[in-house]
């Protein structure tokens, strides 16, 4: 997607819709890649990846993997890589991938809400699953599960809370204070900064699940200033 009538867009940017890695991509999702690219003349390309059980993590980062280069050679410049929940930890999965295998990765991550532990064994989350209205651990675990595929839970393909972030591109984080998956980001968000990672995490409070995708809310306006002001350099 790039904006209506610009000559050229600037950055390329690869978002990974969210959904459990069971649903499909919907409409506030098409709200906030559509908000994305138009205040920012970015391009943004949309893989919609196979979900569980047809499709698994192991899949998903090999075409990935062979999209995020395709995308480079094309643009001649790395990628913005981001995405929301599941996608979210799909997301920063891939750039561990790219890593590992030293190809071009990112030039930034972009976080929203991510979900990077599917066993959700952190001790915290069960004093802010009261206060989410969205999610609970218990269909979490089972999609989780389907998208392993036998994998490991903890293997960093399926819950990158558990690769060393170090050498990880630039990343800025945003959850809500009423949403399960704060607690992990939080430790990855600590974890990255001590490893030498340019790491940003925005916390709203009492903000919801993804509540960037609600494009209307001031707070999710202003998560998106701050997300452009630090993929262009600033503070």
């Amino acid at each position: 997607m790039s904006p209506k009538g610009a000559k050229s867009a600037t950055t390329p940017f690869i978002y990974l819709h969210g959904g459990g890695y069971i649903n499909p991509i919907i409409g506030h999702h098409w709200r906030l890649i559509a908000a994305l690219a138009t205040e920012n003349s970015w391009q943004v390309t949309v893989p919609l990846y196979r979900l569980a059980p047809d499709g698994d993590a192991t899949e998903a980062l090999t075409r990935l993997t062979a999209l995020h280069e395709g995308v480079v050679r094309e643009a001649r410049v790395a990628p913005v890589l981001g995405g929301d929940s599941a996608g979210g930890g799909l997301a920063l999965a891939l750039a561990l991938r790219l890593r590992d295998e030293r190809l071009t990765g990112p030039r930034h991550l972009a976080l929203f809400s991510p979900w990077l532990d599917v066993t959700l064994d952190n001790p915290e989350i069960p004093s802010v699953e009261r206060l989410d209205p969205t999610l609970a651990p218990p269909g979490l675990r089972h999609a989780g599960l389907l998208w392993a595929n036998g994998r490991d839970l903890k293997d960093p393909a399926v819950s990158p809370l558990y690769a060393d972030p170090a050498h990880l591109c630039p990343t800025t984080v945003f959850t809500g204070t009423h949403d399960i998956f704060l607690p992990d980001c939080r430790t990855f968000a600590a974890e990255a900064g001590r490893r030498g990672v340019d790491v940003e995490l925005y916390e709203f409070p009492e903000a919801f699940h993804v509540f960037i995708a609600a494009t209307f809310l001031p707070e999710s306006r202003h998560a998106r200033r701050l997300l452009a002001r630090r993929i262009r350099g600033g503070s």
